[in-house]
């Protein structure tokens, strides 16, 4: 018997192991391959500008679709970014819009009925984030993403109340019921009649009457079926998994407390219609039915008990999972990433024991990592890197700046000109775009952008409950009715107090209504108006004259609050209809004529339809691409800021500005042939891929511009090399 005992438990504790592992195995397997395939399409769109694909499975389709959703998000927050900036005091009206958004949007397209599946798209957009704001994921990462968070909640709340109906169903067979339940489970027997006699006991004080014992012997309890428990297939094994025997054992002891308190109601029930003159076997039936009715609902109670434990072990199951999934999906660390250590190590050793050499180091350092910007990273989504050089940009711009008038005062003509050339250049790409107003991207050429959820999203942020042009019109209708307000309140305040008071003096009679004109007749000969009470008059005459200075001081304000709200409102259109498309163009003008016919703006509806039609002559553009927007835009941007250095801070040394400026002509040459383009938009959101159609290009001038300056300074650093080493020789001659 032992021998069979411990062979069962044995392979109950090897399923166990294994339905762990095929939970935690499908989850791991759905989220790798989600993930590869992911990585491998963004590959794709990054090289190409677009995704050729045919995906062929589940998973393949829904990456496929999830990554083509990123290029609206991506365009909706590069025109969102330039058409309108949110004034500070409508913050609170705006949702906050970022990729936790995007993913919880797509999660509730995307999900299935199955909770497993959905954990593992859940965490796979934890992935997708964390790849957007260019980190690995970590274990944390998985519980504060609200879209992970759900899945989890909605998968132990789905395994709980399976474990719950399991529970039920063994309590109804403690009971008698019939019916089968699935699973292994023991149960014990509850006498409900035997629970009743026991507080019929206590009732009568340990003596029943027979008459009352033989009532409740000969009652037949009517106990429902058991309900059958339909578990999915897939989460059969994971409930029998969660919930262990002990807990079953547990369900149906605090059941049976429970039915213990309801027999002692029931008895006391018994005794009441007894002592009415009932007899016995009706008092017995009608408490008996009465207890049976609130049975069902002490078997949920009861039940409902092992939810909170099968919750906490499936949560302990996902928390080890996320280790597992964080592992599986983590990216080695580049070796590059320890580039910065390493100089600040050579730069302390050689400043210390080695300073002669230091000159050697500072342009090894120069020339590395120039050829490292060049070829071995892309500092636009390298979020170390970009920060990095992002400090290095506001550095060279202000203390390049300072040593740039030190350079002026030099005597050599060619490294002034070359130093100006490189400081102008420096500024330059700063402002100039390196694409300017490119025809494809325009909004009305993006078909995918004006057919997506993104695009509704846009339109209400404009001239939604909440839109920019909704809040503009709200500033400009309160100060409409302010105007309206202070006439009103002068007349109604102001004068009806000076008449009230005219009337408690008795100098008022009545208002003559004539044709054209209201006259208001008084007695003038009220001693109200004589020469003793001159000074009360004069007090009373000085409040609506300050009333009405201040009435006039506050129309000016609000004509000028409206003049700067109408201008706002102006601004504000112009931005957005500089990029818009016909399309939302027209409703626009929908919505706003639809707010004016509804409140106080048509007293000056032709202000704001010129201002409308005005911002309509505007022609559609695309936004402009600038050199830090793109991956060799952005290299370009940093070899000339570190040419930039060269020439401020190591000026002496004609080697530095000349590997510098090789470098740079190297770099802009790269921009010359161009066939797709990766558009930096925000931090945290996707790049903008682009393929370049017929005619489009980069800024062939300003790129020529910085090969010819760079290349001015090559010749102004080799000219200085040969003639320094012509003087020396010349020097040694003389010698």
């Amino acid at each position: 018997m032992k021998k069979i005992v411990f062979t069962f438990s044995f392979i109950m504790i090897i399923s166990f192991v294994v339905i762990a592992a095929n939970f935690e195995s499908e989850v791991l397997s759905n989220y790798g391959e989600y993930v590869r395939t992911f990585n491998n399409y963004i590959s794709i769109v990054e090289e190409t500008g677009k995704l050729n694909v045919q995906p062929t499975n589940k998973i393949d389709r829904i990456v496929y679709t999830i990554v083509n959703e990123l290029e609206p998000v991506a365009y909706y927050r590069w025109i969102r970014m330039r058409s309108f900036q949110i004034p500070s005091g409508a913050v609170g009206n705006f949702q906050k819009f970022d990729m936790q958004y995007i993913s919880k949007n797509l999660y509730e397209r995307y999900k299935t009925k199955d909770p497993v599946e959905n954990l593992a798209l859940s965490a796979f957009l934890v992935y997708v984030v964390d790849d957007l704001y260019r980190q690995n994921v970590g274990p944390t990462d998985f519980p504060k993403s609200p879209t992970f968070a759900e899945s989890v909640f909605s998968f132990a709340n789905t395994v709980s109340k399976d474990a719950a109906a399991l529970t039920k169903a063994y309590i109804q067979k403690s009971v008698g019921a019939t019916g089968s339940v699935i699973g292994d489970y023991t149960y014990t027997n509850v006498d409900l009649k035997k629970l009743l006699m026991s507080s019929l006991s206590k009732s009568y004080n340990g003596t029943i009457p027979k008459d009352l014992s033989s009532a409740i012997e000969k009652f037949k309890l009517k106990i429902p079926a058991v309900r059958k428990v339909e578990i999915p297939d897939d989460l059969t094994n994971l409930v029998f998994d969660s919930l262990d025997q002990k807990e079953i054992n547990a369900a149906i002891e605090k059941f049976k407390t429970r039915m213990s308190k309801t027999m002692d109601n029931t008895a006391r029930t018994v005794k009441l219609f007894i002592s009415t003159g009932q007899s016995t076997s009706v008092a017995v039936d009608r408490a008996m039915s009465s207890m049976v009715s609130s049975l069902q609902i002490q078997e949920l109670l009861a039940a409902n008990g092992v939810k909170s434990d099968v919750s906490r072990k499936i949560n302990n199951r996902v928390l080890n999972l996320e280790s597992k999934l964080a592992n599986q999906s983590k990216t080695p660390s580049s070796l590059l990433i320890w580039r910065w250590l390493i100089y600040a190590l050579l730069l302390l050793f050689f400043v210390f024991y080695k300073a002669r050499l230091i000159k050697y180091v500072m342009l090894s350092i120069l020339t590395f990592e120039s050829l490292v910007i060049l070829f071995g990273i892309d500092p636009m989504l390298s979020r170390f890197d970009s920060t990095i050089y992002g400090f290095l940009v506001v550095m060279v711009a202000f203390l390049s700046i300072i040593s740039w008038f030190g350079i002026l005062k030099s005597k050599k003509i060619l490294f002034t000109l070359s130093s100006t050339a490189v400081m102008a250049l420096f500024i330059s790409l700063l402002f100039v775009p390196l694409y300017s107003n490119i025809p494809s991207t325009r909004m009305s050429k993006n078909d995918n952008f004006l057919g997506s959820t993104y695009m509704k999203i846009y339109e209400s942020e404009i001239y939604g409950q909440n839109g920019i042009l909704t809040y503009r019109l709200n500033g400009i209708s309160s100060d409409l009715t302010a105007l309206r307000l202070d006439p009103y309140n002068f007349v109604t305040q102001t004068l009806s107090s000076y008449l009230s008071a005219l009337k408690r003096e008795k100098v008022y009679r009545k208002i003559i209504n004539y044709p054209a004109a209201l006259r208001i007749d008084i007695d003038r000969n009220s001693p109200y108006l004589g020469y003793s009470n001159l000074s009360t008059q004069i007090n009373m005459m000085k409040i609506v004259r300050d009333r009405s200075d201040s009435l006039l001081s506050d129309i000016r304000n609000h004509l000028n609050e409206l003049s700067n709200e109408e201008s706002a409102f102006s601004n504000t259109i112009d931005g957005i209809y500089r990029l818009a498309a016909p399309t939302l163009r027209t409703a626009i003008v929908k919505h706003i004529d639809d707010r004016i016919r509804t409140s106080n703006l048509k007293e000056i509806s032709n202000t704001i339809n010129g201002i409308v039609k005005k911002a309509d002559m505007i022609p559609e553009k695309a936004p402009n691409v600038f050199f830090f927007q793109t991956k060799d835009g952005s290299k370009l941007f940093i070899l000339v800021s570190l040419l930039l250095i060269s020439i401020t801070f190591f000026g002496k040394n004609w080697i530095y500005r000349f590997v510098s400026s090789i470098i740079t002509v190297v770099g802009s040459f790269m921009l010359l042939m161009p066939r797709a383009i990766e558009i930096f938009v925000e931090y945290g959101f996707p790049t903008y891929s682009h393929v370049l159609q017929k005619g489009e290009g980069p800024n062939v001038i300003m790129i020529w511009i910085v090969a010819i300056v760079s290349l001015f300074v090559t010749f102004e650093a080799l000219y200085t090399r040969f003639l320094g080493k012509k003087q020396f020789e010349k020097e040694e001659g003389k010698v």
